[in-house]
């Protein structure tokens, strides 16, 4: 009984382990631009839960400016966490728009490069009269592709 048991047992239990290991692996490699993709959508959606849980805890951004002379510079350095502007607008587009999605974010010449463990994205966004440049960086942490920068700015057309 004792060969035949241990080998019955280890044949029946390493397909299960294999199976285990392979759905860990696949949620633990989930692509930085998959992650990215589902911050955008959430963003649409304006699911501040999610979108906060996108960010590790040390990210950094520099926000969108108005195409406009400002009295302070203090909004427009650098900042912690979810940009100031992102939060303003998910927190109001609710109240005011039918929804979700409350608006749309569709990334244009999405640009992906990656080494080792951080992607950079570059991406624009068209309005009518507007441009929008957005650079995002992502990490591979132990709990996922988590945000760590985001750089966006917003170029008006004249006229």
């Amino acid at each position: 009984m004792g060969t035949d048991a241990i080998d019955r047992r280890t044949a029946l239990a390493v397909p299960i382990l294999l199976t285990a290991s392979a759905a860990d692996a696949s949620a633990s490699t989930q692509s930085a631009e998959s992650v990215l993709l589902q911050f955008l959508r959430d963003f649409e959606n304006c699911d501040l839960p999610r979108m906060d849980s996108a960010f590790a805890p040390d990210a950094t951004y520099f926000d969108r400016s108005p195409a406009v002379t400002v009295e302070s510079f203090e909004p427009y350095r650098r900042g912690r966490g979810m940009p100031a502007g992102m939060r303003k607008l998910a927190t109001e587009l609710p109240k005011t728009k039918p929804g979700p999605p409350y608006h749309r974010v569709q990334p244009i010449d999405l640009l992906t490069q990656s080494t080792g463990r951080t992607a950079i994205f570059t991406f624009h966004l068209e309005g009518e009269d507007s441009l929008g440049r957005r650079t995002v960086v992502l990490e591979r942490r132990s709990n996922g592709w988590k945000i760590i920068h985001i750089h966006a700015s917003n170029i008006q057309r004249q006229g």
